[in-house]
């Protein structure tokens, strides 16, 4: 019975993929795309490579293809000139032991140990383990003796990555920057969602302090950042050396540098929510040196939350990274907030209270770089788009 219903559950996910595969762009299509792309590269480096010469080096073709079939266009070419690279290297240091001394058992523990180290530069990236990989083949298989063996190699080599790059230019990906407008669009709104929280919050006074899931949710936002400039540089691979841009397509409304402007405002408006809830947990821990917040302070800071959340708001639903200029709705937001955070000083200082106005003034100012951080977004990615 446990079998049978693991076998279900495995049935019933393996369907779910190959329905998303035909519904929506995502991680399960570019798996899929990716497979089709290594077959048709495969199959083409072999069958090129059989009518270009009868060899026993045939395999090193559609492995080749294999090795080096990238999402990208960009990707798939830099992997070739790696690829084809280590192996030349790799045939080289075969050849040298296999056309002097020969197949001697001390030759090839020299010369793999040398392959081994010569691998680990960088220029090489991961296609430097491909190195020692032929250098041990040759050497080991016989063709390190061979001048014509070694030539067919790298013949097929070349084949195969002509064959990968030749399959990832016909199926290059389209032009686009949706997935990377959707990250930034995303980092906003988990923003506005915890900007909401805390302000529903702070309405209940220091009962409603979630304190600690606050600070795990609010730390949770680097992982966010670091997952949306991922995203961006992602896309800005695929638009590299991509045929269908020479071809004319029309090309995505925003740009890298647009996102990244983005994505590095909110991440600094995200980095000042961390203050804020910092601020409350010291100052509401029994080591603090300040009162902690009273309630009438806190239920009059969250309106200043939900002004942030409205802003956050106003950059998913304008889709702010596409726009030339900001939209009426975040100007809007971005005016309340700041005047807000300066009616509530106002307020403070008419009711002075020395010995919590440190932690007043730290959280408002903290709340206030929040809008400008989003001020600051919009004018770079103006600046970069025009």
């Amino acid at each position: 019975m446990k079998l049978r219903r693991w076998a279900a559950g495995v049935g019933g996910r393996r369907r779910q993929g190959l329905r998303r595969v035909f519904e929506r762009r995502g991680y399960e299509r570019e798996t899929a795309v990716v497979i089709l792309k290594c077959a048709a590269a495969a199959t083409l480096a072999l069958a090129v490579g059989t009518l270009l010469m009868d060899t026993q080096q045939i395999g090193f073709a559609p492995f080749s293809a294999l090795l080096v079939v990238r999402p990208s266009v960009y990707g798939s070419v830099l992997q070739s000139g790696r690829y084809v690279a280590a192996v030349v290297a790799g045939a080289l240091i075969a050849g040298v032991g296999g056309l002097t001394v020969g197949p001697e058992l001390w030759v090839f523990a020299a010369l793999v140990l040398l392959a081994l180290v010569l691998g680990q530069a960088a220029v090489f990236g991961s296609q430097g383990a491909q190195i020692p990989v032929v250098a041990a083949f040759a050497l080991a298989g016989g063709t390190a003796g061979s001048p014509g063996d070694l030539g067919s190699l790298l013949a097929m080599v070349m084949v195969g990555a002509g064959a990968a790059v030749v399959t990832n230019l016909v199926l290059a990906p389209a032009v686009r920057f949706r997935d990377a407008e959707n990250a930034v669009l995303d980092f906003a709104d988990g923003l506005r969602q915890f900007s909401r929280e805390v302000a529903d919050g702070l309405r209940e006074g220091n009962e409603g302090l979630a304190l600690e899931r606050w600070a795990r949710v609010a730390d949770g936002f680097d992982d966010t950042a670091r997952n949306a400039r991922s995203a961006v540089a992602k896309q800005e691979d695929r638009a590299r050396l991509n045929p269908r841009r020479i071809l004319g397509e029309r090309g995505p409304q925003g740009s890298p540098d647009t996102y990244r402007a983005w994505i590095s405002a909110l991440s600094r408006a995200s980095r000042h929510l961390q203050s804020v809830v910092r601020t409350l947990r010291h100052s509401t821990g029994s080591r603090s040196r300040y009162p902690a917040p009273d309630d009438a302070f806190l239920r009059g800071f969250a309106p200043l939350m939900d002004r942030a959340a409205d802003a956050f708001r106003a950059v998913r639903d304008a889709e702010e990274p596409a726009r030339s200029s900001v939209s009426d709705d975040l100007r809007a937001c971005l005016d309340a907030g700041t005047s807000g955070v300066a009616r509530v000083r106002e307020e403070l200082g008419a009711d002075w209270d020395r010995d919590r106005w440190p932690v007043y003034s730290a959280l408002l100012t903290d709340l206030e770089r929040v809008f400008d951080e989003l001020t600051e977004g919009q004018e770079n990615s103006t600046r970069e788009g025009g």
